[in-house]
């Protein structure tokens, strides 16, 4: 004859074993998430992170156990089968409240009922209803041990129905195929470059690269927007091909990208970024067998369960929180990767400390600026206007404009340091790009610390150096190149095909000008309060020359033509006689032929109407202009 339980017995069993359903339901969300992630993980870390994910959805799983601890006695095996329900249950229903309450990326349409409180009650009637159904029909230790096979089962099946691992490359590469290390550097201006004839900012390892290598001293991005532009730069085509002129749309499937190519031609692939507007879930993951997005204190801690509930209610509290990480760090994974190959390996390495806000570590915080920018005589900031909000807290009592000119100066020194550590560290015979995805406007044009909205001189004119020690002899190349070029370029050093891509191939194939686009954020306002448009539709156009550079209006045909030669920041658009001489007049007549080329492309993929509070968070961080 069975003992009846006491009731400190059932509490402690309801307690532990509601902890053990909700432990196990994280140790399989932690082991989804490291299957998923295609993160870099070494065996240390990998059991941190499943420790912890378990350990943190258990702790989850003492408020059903406390529930229900004064429930009527039962048989402990009933009592124990009940209670591991209940934990997993309440582990699901979170994991569920994330997924339904979880903006998607802006710009990507709405799941079904997504967001909706009576749907996700439904949701827990389902849960509750189908955990009852279990507790009911398992009775007796063989009951239960295939109930907890099959829910081991299911468990595993969601595991492995998460991986996303490459598929084995068909070839292996050339002998002599060297390492390659890409350097992408956010926001950074080509005229805050050592080799492009700044005196002031140290910038050695890039400028010591670009004496060795080939400098493409006239290189323009294709937008001056983070992802935009790395999608220009990897798919070899522009955003009037690609369609995408925004942060947060999807890269298009049809498009090859470079580290597809690579991987296919047999080089080991890994990225390494350092911002949330390039997460791999956008399709910036395609062809990388390692994409380390992950910015949380473990490799894979930031896919969790209770980190996303966490970074779910501080995006709601603040949401122009910007998600990054220091260059130092994101060079300390690309290095521990790159020491454990062996053969050609690709590494992608995006340096994001020139974004704002600026606030570069020591020593480079003072290295520019020596007084105090919070002194009332100063009043050069009393005419900046216009600053993104999530700029606003750094900016917040400083009167010198010239402190904050001088941070910016100390991110790309920064960057630069971290440029030469990752030098030091690969071989000899690596084939290294270092370019800017776009630069940053300082006040030019009235746009203050900012970028996006505009295809000025000092948003688009940024860096690009490549140098493969004993194939490629240093040279300066002047003709312009533009950021589709990037990915031909380095395909035909090495062989690959690049079909597929229009961008060329920038040291056998010069072209005349560069192209760039965006959305004519004007006219759009214009167009939008007037109710013709619901989305953005109208786009500026700009085309770079050695020594001028043309903005184009969609909407109006309006052409503007800037002499850098004269001007080689572009701060004051040409005017007067030399708009009539006969020489400019035909080659105004063919860029707006060209013009008319790029806008016949689609703007579907970017014109998608967003919802009032994607718009905001967007504002806040600076990528759209309010309404």
């Amino acid at each position: 004859m069975s003992s009846v339980p006491s009731r400190l017995e059932l509490v402690r069993d309801r307690l532990g074993f509601a902890c053990l359903g909700a432990g196990a339901f994280g140790f399989c969300d932690a082991a989804r998430a490291l299957v998923a992630g295609r993160l870099d993980l070494q065996v240390p870390a990998t059991l941190a992170v499943l420790a912890v994910g378990t350990l943190m959805a258990a702790a989850g799983g003492l408020l059903p156990g406390l529930l229900m601890a004064p429930l009527p006695a039962r048989p402990l095996g009933r009592t124990r089968w009940g209670a591991f329900l209940a934990g997993t249950s309440v582990a699901l229903l979170a994991q569920l409240f994330v997924v339904c309450f979880t903006d998607p990326p802006p710009f990507q349409p709405l799941p079904p009922l997504h967001g909706s409180p009576l749907a996700f009650a439904g949701i827990t009637v389902l849960v509750g209803v189908v955990a009852l159904g279990l507790y009911q029909v398992v009775r007796g230790a063989g009951n239960v041990a295939t109930a907890a096979i099959g829910l081991l089962s299911l468990g595993g099946g969601w595991v492995v129905t998460s991986n996303h691992a490459l598929p084995p490359a068909p070839s292996a590469p050339p002998g002599g195929s060297p390492p390659v290390l890409l350097v992408t550097l956010d926001t950074t201006r080509a005229d805050r470059i050592g080799a492009w004839g700044n005196p002031t900012v140290d910038t050695r390892h890039l400028d010591a690269l670009a004496a060795e290598g080939v400098r493409f001293s006239n290189t323009s991005a294709v937008a001056a927007v983070t992802g935009p532009s790395h999608v220009a730069m990897f798919s070899g085509t522009g955003p009037w091909l690609n369609g995408v002129l925004l942060n947060g749309i999807p890269l298009p499937e049809d498009r090859p990208l470079l580290a597809e190519r690579l991987h296919e031609g047999g080089w080991s692939t890994a990225a390494f970024v350092s911002a949330y507007v390039l997460e791999g879930d956008l399709g910036f993951n395609r062809g990388f067998s390692v994409y380390d997005d992950d910015f949380g204190l473990l490799p894979g801690f930031r896919d969790l369960l209770v980190p996303r509930i966490v970074d779910m209610t501080h995006r709601f509290v603040n949401p122009d929180w910007v998600l990054e990480r220091r260059g130092a760090d994101t060079v300390d994974h690309a290095l521990s990767w790159i020491d454990r190959q062996e053969g050609p390996w690709f590494a992608w390495v995006h340096l994001f400390d020139a974004h704002g806000p600026y606030a570069p570590p020591p020593p480079w915080d003072t290295a520019y600026y020596a007084g105090d920018p919070r002194d009332p005589a100063h009043t050069s900031m009393a005419n900046v206007t216009g600053v993104a909000s999530y700029l606003l807290p750094s900016l917040e009592g400083i009167t010198d404009l010239q402190y904050v000119l001088a941070q910016y100066d100390g991110e790309v020194s920064y960057a630069d340091t971290q440029l030469g550590r990752l030098l030091a560290g690969i071989p000899e015979d690596t084939l290294v790009v270092v370019i800017g995805d776009h630069g940053e406007s300082l006040g030019e044009h009235g746009v203050w610390f900012n970028h996006g909205d505009d295809l000025q001189e000092t948003s688009l004119h940024v860096p690009f150096v490549m140098r493969w020690r004993g194939q490629l002899p240093p040279a300066v190349v002047s003709a312009p190149v533009e950021g589709t070029d990037l990915a031909p370029t380095i395909l035909a050093r090495l062989g690959l095909p690049r079909e597929g891509m229009t961008g060329r191939d920038a040291l056998t194939e010069p072209r005349e000008t560069a192209s760039a686009m965006c959305f004519d954020r004007e006219t759009n306002l214009v167009e939008r309060k007037a109710g013709r448009i619901t989305a953005p539709r109208w786009r500026l156009a700009s085309f770079r020359g050695e020594t001028e550079r043309w903005g184009v209006q969609e909407f109006s045909s309006a052409q503007e033509h800037y002499d850098l030669a004269a001007d080689p920041l572009g701060l004051a658009p040409t005017a007067g006689e030399a708009l009539a001489d006969p020489a400019h007049v035909a080659r105004a007549a063919l860029i707006r032929d060209l013009a008319t080329a790029l806008f016949a492309g689609d703007t579907g993929r970017s014109a998608t109407a967003i919802s009032a509070e994607e718009r905001a968070k967007l504002e806040a961080l600076g990528y759209l202009e309010p309404l």
